[in-house]
């Protein structure tokens, strides 16, 4: 049976950040060579998780926002899966790349997918140690991620656990999780030989090396857990580096706390910085820790390797199996073990300025082979191989399930288990 044409490929966020942005238009570049279209769907103008800023510029791909002036955490299952149900019917995707399959626009998504015998690929950076997993929850997820065509995952502890809540294996596809590499490189470097103009940000007016933390103040970014580390590293280290924590959140004024309780000196709260900053931050820095207890992937270590900086990465964070190579280009560790951190720094701290470039150069080539073009190539790949499958009816219960989702959860988060 010969493959249907494809000619729009819809990609659909709950909200576009940067990182979206970048993958969108090197989507767009990459399936316009195929003569295919590139619809980006993003179901609300704002959410209250990131403090990113609204971008409301020309973008060279289709850009269809379904509540352009509404904050996705306050809309309802019901009015999100109509909107995002009307918005599908208006652009008519031959396939559409969703995200996850536990917020109620991506329901909707795979709704009018199976109704309309489109190509669903399902967008994705679970892995099954993120969280505590109940039998009842994992069937219903089983039963949800099998009626996709084909998965964009980040990478291998992601594929292991799709491929045992039985996707098939030749329809998962590697690069969701990628960034600018290009970007990050050329703008770090531009700013490491020009540090003098950098004074104006937060901790970059003194030229002592220091670690670099980029992330949201919360729970499971572990930060309780770095600042124990890093004071004991003080404590051990006769010229010990700063601390530079970029970020900010609900657990600020906690940490900002112990720091003075401890008398903890070397530590910067740089505040949350928007994209352009970040390049200052990962081009003065000597190396980037990510502590986290949970984190499905870690785009930070993607750019601090573009960076080219050796990389201190939680064993609980997605991308540490497929981006640190222990000894080579960093460390990993436990999250737990505030005292294994603190070694790890102490370790690092104490290499000469030629072993950490040697470090900084093996994240550089390393982090290239998951560049913006992976994303790209990939989503193409996971479209056609969707095609196969795509033809299949509704099932029945899926069908079901999906609209009594709809109906009995009031909360956008009913099936959003790893939260923060």
């Amino acid at each position: 049976m010969p493959l249907p044409e494809i000619k729009t490929v819809c990609v659909q966020w709950p909200r576009f950040g940067p990182y979206h942005l970048a993958r969108l238009r090197a989507a767009h570049t990459y399936l316009a060579g195929h003569g295919v279209e590139l619809v980006g769907l993003e179901t609300a103008g704002t959410d209250a998780t990131y403090d990113w800023r609204v971008e409301q510029g020309a973008t060279p791909f289709r850009r269809v926002q379904v509540f352009p002036d509404r904050v996705f955490d306050t809309l309802s299952p019901a009015e999100m899966h109509a909107g995002v149900i009307r918005a599908l019917d208006r652009i008519n995707p031959d396939a559409v790349a969703i995200h996850s399959y536990s917020f109620p626009d991506a329901r909707a998504c795979l709704y009018w997918c199976r109704s309309n015998r489109r190509i669903a690929v399902m967008m994705n950076d679970s892995k099954e140690d993120d969280v505590p997993r109940s039998r009842p929850r994992e069937r219903l997820k089983s039963l949800l991620v099998q009626q996709y065509d084909a998965a964009l995952l980040a990478g291998t502890p992601h594929r292991a656990y799709f491929e045992k809540l039985g996707v098939p294996p030749e329809a998962i596809f590697y690069g969701y999780d990628v960034v600018d590499n290009d970007y990050f490189a050329r703008e770090s470097s531009r700013m490491r030989t020009d540090r003098h103009t950098l004074r104006h940000l937060p901790g970059l007016d003194d030229d002592t090396p220091y670690f670099l933390s980029v992330g949201r103040f919360v729970g499971v970014k572990n930060l309780d857990g770095l600042l124990q580390a890093y004071r004991e590293y003080r404590r051990s280290t006769s010229e010990p580096w700063r601390l530079i924590l970029v970020g900010d959140g609900p657990r600020r004024p906690q940490l900002e706390r112990y720091v003075q309780d401890e008398n903890l000196d070397g530590v910067v709260f740089a505040g949350f910085r928007q994209i352009e900053d970040l390049p200052a931050y990962y081009g003065c820095a000597e190396t980037l820790i990510l502590p986290s207890h949970k984190d499905t992937w870690g785009l930070v270590v993607n750019e601090a390797m573009a960076a080219g900086l050796p990389v201190l990465v939680s064993r609980k964070a997605g991308c540490y199996a497929d981006l640190v190579r222990e000894g080579e280009n960093g460390f990993t560790f436990h999250p737990g073990d505030a005292d294994a951190l603190a070694a790890l720094m102490r370790r690092v701290s104490s290499l000469s300025p030629s072993e950490r470039d040697r470090m900084g150069k093996q994240s550089h080539e390393i982090i290239a082979a998951w560049p913006l073009d992976l994303f790209a190539r990939s989503l193409w790949d996971a479209v056609r191989i969707g095609a196969r499958r795509a033809d299949r009816p509704f099932n029945p219960v899926l069908r079901t399930t999906l609209r009594g989702l709809t109906v009995a959860t009031r909360s956008i988060t009913a099936l959003h288990t790893a939260r923060d």
